[in-house]
């Protein structure tokens, strides 16, 4: 009868039914006509629940045939409340389970801001479960010189997440029918030496490109301060940068890869690459307080500085697109990460191409078009940003269904905090 009523029969997990006492189960089952079936599917009552169930019901029963002189079969009402009372009772449990899951998440992540102070250069994290934020906290100093703090609407820059949001617009291109990924980049950038034609936009996204000179690394710093793409260029042609596609698979993380792409998005586009970045990716996604640092765009008034006191990093200032100069709040990429799931920016044909594995990274684990991506048995893809005191992290895992979003301006301090908040987070969602 209750099965009619409510489409729920009773199972009971091994544990359950062990302490599930025999003579309180035997008791139900005369009582009320429930049949206890072993458990499947999930489907099964707590300990607590079953305690309460054991405690009600038979009260419930002497109540009822105290004051209505029932002596033999109960009748339909007494099944009707009896599932109203499990109903209740299970509802109440997984909200009260689910509520406490946060608040333990949360005294995790308490713990670790602890040795964050409000007084100096700091961090605004969100975490989502569910397509819902269940934490929003940000702390610290945005701008020690007039004493900003950091809020979930601060600008940081993100570093190398700017990778992420470059592909998009170059996934968005190709679902238009305006470029083809096996394309060769010479189509498009017409300076580059003869070499590069057998380089495709594939291989630049993937990181399957391996370049005997690199305009990012140390060796070449003093280029780098002022420079913006057309100077990466200018260092392809005038130094002999030679490229190499790398063996299928392989790959070798590369900064000069997206300064190309931009520069693809911005000869098929016809448009500056900050003007199609604003028109097709963050407008969209309603991302208000981010935007591009070029050569005469400075960091907004509040956004945070550079150990909180600079709007330098490493001594320099660069302009370089594509790879870097995003600067995006928490709240701006927790409203990208909404829109990215609801396939309003990139179909889901293509977030799945940008999201499984092209390529296998050099320094350990996987690339996939414009993400770091995991294995099958852990399906996640991501992207750190690291420049100077700039430390940030964008994640998401799509077995657990949560998301990561930290930014952070105060270096080696700031990124331990992150790493930790990172692990504490996986760790949590993972152990469910």
């Amino acid at each position: 009868m209750l099965e009619m009523l409510t489409g729920y029969k009773l199972r009971l997990s091994l544990k359950e039914s062990e302490f599930f006492s025999d003579r309180c189960r035997q008791r139900l089952i005369r009582l009320s006509g429930i049949k206890v079936k072993p458990y499947w599917a999930g489907e099964s009552l707590n300990n607590l629940s079953w305690k309460i169930l054991c405690f009600i019901t038979p009260l419930y029963l002497n109540f009822y045939q105290l004051f209505n002189g029932l002596k033999r079969k109960m009748t339909n009402s007494i099944f009707i409340v009896t599932a109203l009372i499990l109903a209740f009772w299970s509802n109440f449990t997984f909200a009260y389970q689910s509520q406490n899951r946060q608040e333990n998440l949360e005294y995790e992540i308490d713990k670790i801001l602890s040795k964050q102070s409000y007084s100096v250069p700091g961090i605004s994290l969100i975490i989502r479960k569910d397509n819902q934020v269940v934490i929003n906290k940000s702390k610290g100093v945005a701008n020690l010189l007039e004493d900003i703090p950091i809020t979930s609407k601060t600008g940081f820059r993100i570093g190398s997440i700017s990778k992420p949001f470059t592909a998009i617009a170059i996934l968005q291109l190709y679902e238009r029918g305006e470029l083809s990924l096996t394309d060769s980049v010479n189509k498009y950038i017409k300076r580059l030496p003869s070499d590069w034609k057998t380089i495709t936009i594939y291989q630049l996204l993937s990181h399957q490109v391996s370049l005997n000179k690199d305009f990012f690394s140390g060796e070449y710093i003093e280029l780098a301060n002022a420079a913006t793409n057309q100077e990466v260029l200018d260092f392809i042609e005038t130094k002999g940068v030679v490229s190499d596609a790398l063996k299928p698979n392989q790959s070798v993380y590369c900064n000069t890869c997206y300064v190309l792409l931009a520069e693809v998005v911005k000869e098929v586009s016809g448009v500056s690459f900050s003007q199609y970045m604003q028109e097709n990716i963050f407008s969209p996604a309603q991302m208000t307080d981010t935007y591009i640092i070029t050569k005469g765009i400075q960091l907004r008034n509040g956004d945070a500085l550079n150990y909180a006191k600079t709007d330098s990093f490493f001594g320099i200032k660069q302009y370089t697109t594509g790879a870097m100069a995003q600067v995006s709040s928490a709240e701006d990429l927790n409203s990208f990460v909404d829109s990215l799931k609801k396939f309003s920016l990139i179909s889901a044909e293509s977030l799945a191409l940008m999201t499984r594995i092209h390529s296998r990274s050099n320094e350990g684990g996987f690339w996939g078009l414009g993400w770091m991506v995991g294995p099958e048995d852990r399906p996640f893809f991501a992207h750190g940003g690291s420049q100077d005191g700039y430390e940030a992290e964008l994640y998401f895992n799509s077995k657990t269904n949560v998301e990561l979003i930290f930014l952070s301006n105060g270096g080696e301090a700031t990124f331990e905090i992150k790493r930790k908040i990172l692990r504490a987070t996986i760790n949590y969602f993972e152990g469910e």
